[in-house]
């Protein structure tokens, strides 16, 4: 959302509305001083959304599977009877289907641009159905189509690749020191497999800002470069000042174990890599665009680690 708010705030002819469930939350308090209007709505509660949304006419819809294990204290108590994975999903669906809905109701909306991912079960034709963090994504994007079709028609979306600052979220599966200084990135994947690399803090408001500059209907994988883990782990030293630093391969029930606390998570991350690496992060889909499609700027994109 603070990419968005970043770019829409450098273009004339726009007012930027966030909102958010905390008004008095630092963030808050810095996109309001330097002019976005905020205002309150939870997405745990739905009716809070539609004041929230009112006159709009471009929404950007976003939701996030990790907040429930990164940030517990800044979410609703998952199920106790349900895995972590499957809890998550359950959770990101329904905030992503509370969003629609309420986005369903504004008179004035012209485009709503919601955040997204393919369906590694589908476009593996069920061998892969444990990506709970790409799944919870698309079955919003189902629902929509199938639930909300005046909202359908207005709808674009954005896939966001894989986020090159990973290893700060998931330092497990970034890159370790060794004995002689250098770095290895272990992880379940080809070396030479290119993958879309984004800078999501840096990227996003520009994908966003091209999807409107276009008729809805567009799907678009959002990336700043291509880049193999072999390419990466290179550019790595090459910031650190370190030669040597290399990419290996793992295999895949290592990878599972190196999730601490939660094999179900184990498994849902490694077989994202495992899947995306087969398949691609789009799963083949022939309609989804790249960046330069929708007049995306390369010189605005920029993946870095």
């Amino acid at each position: 959302g603070g990419s968005v708010a970043n770019v829409f705030l450098s273009k004339p002819g726009w007012r930027i509305r966030g909102v958010t469930r905390n008004l008095k939350q630092e963030a808050s308090k810095n996109l309001e001083a330097r002019g976005v209007e905020m205002v309150a709505g939870d997405l745990d509660n739905p009716a809070s959304l539609i004041p929230a949304f009112e006159g709009a006419h471009a929404i950007f819809g976003v939701t996030d599977f990790w907040q429930p294990i990164l940030h517990p204290d800044n979410t609703v108590p998952l199920s106790p009877d349900k895995p972590l994975d499957k809890a998550c999903y359950d959770l990101e669906v329904q905030r992503g289907k509370n969003i629609a809905n309420a986005a369903a109701k504004v008179s004035t909306l012209e485009h709503f641009v919601f955040s997204s991912l393919s369906s590694p079960h589908k476009f593996s034709k069920g061998k892969y159905s444990r990506v709970y963090h790409f799944e919870s994504k698309a079955t919003v994007v189902d629902y929509i189509r199938k639930s909300l079709s005046d909202l359908s028609k207005k709808m674009s979306t954005v896939h966001m690749g894989m986020y090159a600052t990973n290893w700060k979220i998931f330092p497990f599966f970034g890159p370790q020191k060794q004995p002689d200084g250098t770095y290895v990135l272990s992880l379940p994947a080809k070396p030479n497999k290119p993958y879309p690399m984004i800078d999501a803090r840096k990227d996003t408001g520009q994908l966003v800002y091209a999807l409107l500059q276009v008729p809805p209907g567009k799907t678009v994988m959002g990336f700043g470069s291509m880049m193999s883990w072999d390419e990466y782990m290179k550019l790595w030293g090459n910031i650190l000042g370190i030669p040597g630093c290399r990419f290996q391969e793992l295999d895949f029930d290592t990878a599972v174990k190196l999730v601490p606390g939660s094999t179900e998570l184990g498994y849902d991350i490694a077989d994202g890599i495992v899947s995306t690496g087969e398949f691609g992060f789009s799963g083949g889909d022939s309609t989804v665009l790249y960046p330069q499609d929708v007049s995306v700027h390369r010189c605005c994109l920029d993946s870095d680690i």
